[in-house]
């Protein structure tokens, strides 16, 4: 390189450096109106002379996903209805598809056919169900001192017993003197003075709800917006479907049939199935609590059905508060039988009779993946999050088995790298 070479070069550098600190420093005067939505726009502007390199579409794809997660993070309350739409009505298509398979019967008719009862049983759940479930919680919190007694019984009568037995790492006395020490009645008044509070959190995190008119707008966004989304998604879900499939280059189409073949078998078995079979078990749990008389049977109901969602893990997770209920129980042996039959009998339905029927063998989703799905989606997105969390963590499972099949075929996995170099 002559002399005059490097010398432009270092005017370059240096011109490069200085036009860098003058758009930054720009954009950081900017900084009170700029958001990511005017900042990938602007990163789109200035990536397209560079079109077609190394390097442009993973930037650009990377920067995209970036843009869709803020929107989701900021606007999530908003979007709620239309995902919720979206995922009902893939739920409900293959039924409105083998109703609309009637000659009589047009797509429309059928989609109100079966929006009806749905909504209808929607509609009776939230004004009866909700009521009982409120006055339920209120009724446990109020047993907190009971339960506490009864330990305090337990842990005294045993204490002979529990004291002679060498535990590691545990302090017996020091164990037994902090069962002692709770106070129930304390328990009680600190969950009886934050119930509201705990309660418009626990609604906020989940829907999105605030307080005020953004509270009633939400609501009616989700009472009034979402059954209407839901009738034009089913109307013209196949339309929808096959318009997104002709927007994937010719030459990646097989390619992108098998992979969403594939993704959509996989999430039809959990979101048509697992979530179905979780709510059966909830209602034959409920009535059958409520037939033997268990207290809480509607609270249990819906914590089975709720929890039911992730196989297996859901049964040990409800299996917890409906213990705890039957030790405030008048007679703990005879409330332990009642769930012992209860959940003997709904599990044993669910094993031979509903999950063959409705879902099949499997799944295809280890219930760590679900679980780690929706406690990530939730934590992040809210509601909108528990509705996307397990379609992406099925997403990301089919391109990871594929990178790993992929990768299984290459020279350097098959000969190894002493070969390949």
């Amino acid at each position: 390189m002559t002399e005059p070479d490097r010398a432009e070069g270092l005017w370059r550098g240096i011109q490069g450096t200085a036009l860098v600190l003058v758009v930054g420093f720009f954009l950081f005067s900017l900084r009170g109106i700029l958001n990511p939505f005017y900042l990938f726009w602007l990163l789109v502007a200035l990536l397209y002379p560079f079109r077609g390199r190394e390097g442009y579409s993973l930037l650009l794809g990377s920067a995209t996903v970036l843009l869709l997660l803020w929107i989701l993070d900021s606007t999530g309350s908003v979007l709620a209805p239309f995902v919720l739409a979206f995922v009902l009505a893939y739920i409900l298509d293959p039924v409105v598809d083998r109703l609309s398979a009637h000659p009589r019967i047009s797509r429309s008719l059928a989609i109100v056919l079966i929006l009806g009862p749905v909504l209808l049983g929607g509609a009776t759940l939230v004004v009866f169900g909700v009521p009982v479930l409120a006055t339920q919680l209120s009724d446990l919190i109020e047993s907190v001192p009971a339960l506490v007694d009864r330990l305090e019984g337990w842990a005294r009568a045993l204490s002979p017993e529990t004291l002679g037995i060498d535990v590691p790492f545990v302090d017996e006395e020091a164990l037994l003197a902090q069962v002692q020490a709770v106070d129930g009645q304390a328990v009680m008044e600190f969950l009886e003075a934050r119930r509201d509070e705990i309660g418009s959190r626990a609604w906020s995190a989940v829907l999105g709800l605030g307080r005020g008119l953004g509270t009633l707008l939400t609501v009616l966004g989700y009472v009034v917006l979402t059954p209407v989304l839901m009738f034009y998604l089913l109307r013209d879900y196949d339309r929808i479907i096959e318009r997104i499939g002709d927007l994937v280059p010719a030459q990646h189409r097989d390619d992108a049939e098998d992979f969403f073949g594939e993704y959509d078998r996989l999430l039809s078995q959990y979101l048509r199935g697992q979530v179905s079979v979780a709510a059966i078990v909830g209602a034959i749990t409920w009535l059958g609590l409520l037939i033997l008389g268990f207290p809480y049977s509607f609270l249990l109901g819906v914590t089975v059905a709720v929890l039911g969602v992730v196989p297996y893990l859901g049964l040990a997770l409800s299996l917890i508060p409906a213990i705890v209920i039957a030790l405030v129980s008048g007679n703990v042996a005879w409330s332990l039988g009642k769930l012992a039959i209860v959940f003997g009998v709904a599990q044993g339905l669910e094993g031979t009779v509903i999950s063959p029927r409705i879902v099949g063998e499997s799944v295809g989703l280890h219930p760590v993946w679900i679980v780690l799905a929706l406690s990530l989606g939730g934590f992040l997105f809210g509601f909108v999050g528990l509705l996307i969390g397990v379609p992406l963590a099925v997403g990301v499972k089919l391109a990871v088995v594929r990178l790993l099949d992929r990768y299984k075929r290459t020279d350097f996995y098959r000969r190894g790298p002493e070969l390949t170099a």
